[in-house]
This record gives structure tokens, sequence and C-alpha cells, in this order.
């Protein structure tokens, strides 16, 4: 999967590729939906049928249970890395996790595997968040731009339309920066969008 990263890879047609058992340009559209679900469903230890669902409710895929468990074998399989992994929090289950920016979260009682395996993930992906935020004001002085909001790892702009190109390119730039310095294994792309309003986002 680094290596899918490191060469710029679609991830999700790679994954339906192994999933479906064929090569790349033969994966059809629908199947990189599919896949879609299956990378951001099994990374935190989903079952077959929590991957079904979640398919179908996220993704509009229809995905029967022996389908989902073919595909959940295929995933670990031929991501043995992630179930390494999970074999290993899975045996200790830990009562704490940390980010990669080092943040701490802690559990009183016995934590779901879900939560411990998120954890790392979603919590290094705030981290770069954060620190992308702490750097905009200062990089964006001078070009009118002023920060909306965050969701998730969205960061939120207005700018004047003369300076939209400008503050684009710095915040692609700032959380980029953000990405490198918790991910050094991997390329940190962040896509930007200009709109005339938020309804066109």
């Amino acid at each position: 999967m680094i290596e899918a990263y490191q060469n710029n890879e679609d991830l999700h047609r790679l994954t339906a590729a192994l999933i479906a058992d064929k090569s790349l340009d033969q994966v059809e559209k629908s199947e990189r939906q599919a896949a879609k679900a299956v990378n951001f469903g099994l990374i935190y230890a989903m079952g077959a049928k929590g991957l079904a669902e979640y398919a179908y409710n996220n993704y509009g895929v229809q995905m029967s249970l022996k389908q989902a468990e073919t595909f959940r074998k295929r995933y670990f399989e031929a991501y043995q890395g992630i179930a390494r992994w999970h074999g290993a929090i899975k045996r200790r289950l830990p009562r704490e996790m940390r980010t990669m920016g080092d943040r701490l979260r802690c559990w009183k009682d016995e934590p779901k595997l879900t939560e411990l395996l998120n954890t790392p993930v979603q919590g290094t992906a705030a981290d770069i968040t954060k620190a992308a935020l702490a750097k905009l004001p200062m990089a964006l002085k001078g070009t009118g731009a002023r920060l909306i909001g965050t969701v998730h790892d969205e960061i939120l702009l207005e700018a004047p339309e003369d300076a939209a190109e400008q503050a684009a390119q710095i915040l692609q730039q700032v959380m980029e920066q953000a990405g490198q310095r918790y991910l050094r294994k991997v390329p940190v792309k962040a896509e930007v969008a200009i709109a005339l309003n938020w309804a066109e986002k």
C-alpha cells in the first residue's frame, strides 16, 4: 500500500483489481466504488456484515454477505501489513493509543478494536489539520483570505475573488507541508477547489 502511494497509484483502483482478481485496466467504475468502501471500512477491522451495510449506506454499492467475506479475505491477503497491525492491536488491547503527533487517547473501560484502530488514523489526520491551521494565518497574510471553518480534514476559506487562486495555492502548500511533517514515507496531496458560493462547493 505504501508503494502504491509512493508511485502515485489510484489506491481504490488497485484494491478493486486485487479483490476482483483483475488487471488494473479491467477495473470498472462500479468496482472502484466498491473498493472505496473496502478501503475505508476494513482499515478499521469492519466485519463482512458491517462492510456490506457500509458499502450500501455510504457508497450505494450492493454487496452480498458472501462477496463481502471474499473481499475481506482478499484485502487482508493483499495488504498483510494491515492484517499484522490489526492482529498486534487485537492481542494487546491497550487502554491507550497515540497519534503520530503524540496526542494520547485513554479508555477507562476496555475499548473496542475499531476505536483502537481508528485513533492513530483519524487522530493523525486531526494532527495534520491542526498543524496546517496553526500555520495558515501567517501564510495568508496580505491575501484578504480568512478561515471560515473545518470539517474533518477539510479547511474552508473565504477570499476576495482576485486573491482566490493565491489563497488556494497557499492552503494546498500549507496542508501538504503539515502532512509531510507526520507522513514521511508517503506523498501527501491536498485537493483544493474554488467556488463562488458554498452551494457550488
